[in-house]
């Protein structure tokens, strides 16, 4: 499958940015989990919300423990940019032939996804690039910057195109969320370790179902 991959110049690129972006993130939660053990479980924690329950949920924890808003802009903007540039090229390659995603739960999210973005593509594509950029911004089910990629490479749009576009809506969303959540920072502070408390039992229970299900089901 790597091979496979790998071989597509373009996506292949854009897919290895990805990974080189993911162990940098890896490396400093490594280095804060080092340091700073406290800064540690406050990333970690921002991290597996933003990608389990999306931008809302870690924004809301970064600003519970009142972390400086840039660094908490682009932090945020961190996570959503590797996981557009691992999920992309990925989609990409699967268009016609999902075999070359052999691992089981990415594949039933690519379907759905292809399912997500076939759905919306024909309403987006009447409004071009500006339907992509409100299509990233909207919180509704199954949008945001990884669809929104999808949806723009089912546009005809040209790869460094989509990734741009995607990028700069993911930042004005994530500008405005963060904006939108601070007009409850008194009541975030107050509860900051419950917040942290109830978001990882809940990664917990929904990590447990999932397997769960899978291994019923199979």
């Amino acid at each position: 499958m790597l091979q496979h991959i790998f071989s597509k110049q373009s996506e292949g690129r854009i897919l290895a940015a990805g990974l080189l972006l993911l162990v940098a993130l890896l490396l400093l939660l490594a280095f804060y989990a080092v340091v700073n053990p406290k800064d540690f479980n406050i990333l970690l924690s921002m991290t597996a919300s933003n990608i389990l329950f999306g931008r809302m949920s870690g924004l809301s924890i970064g600003i519970a423990f009142q972390m400086d808003t840039f660094w908490l802009v682009m932090f945020n903007l961190f996570i959503e940019t590797i996981m557009v540039l691992i999920f992309y090229p990925l989609f990409v390659m699967s268009w016609e032939s999902l075999h070359v995603v052999s691992y089981a739960p990415l594949k039933d999210f690519l379907q759905r996804s292809q399912e997500s973005a076939q759905k919306y593509q024909p309403l987006i594509k009447k409004y071009g690039i500006v339907g992509l950029v409100l299509f990233v911004l909207f919180p509704l089910t199954m949008t945001g910057p990884v669809v929104g990629s999808f949806v723009g490479y089912l546009m005809g749009l040209r790869h460094s195109t989509t990734i741009l576009v995607v990028i700069f809506s993911t930042l004005i969303a994530i500008v405005l969320w963060t904006y939108l959540i601070k007009n409850f920072e008194a009541t975030l502070i107050v509860y900051s370790d419950t917040l942290i408390t109830v978001l990882s039992a809940a990664a917990v229970i929904f990590l447990v179902w999932y397997f769960a299900k899978r291994r019923f089901l199979s």
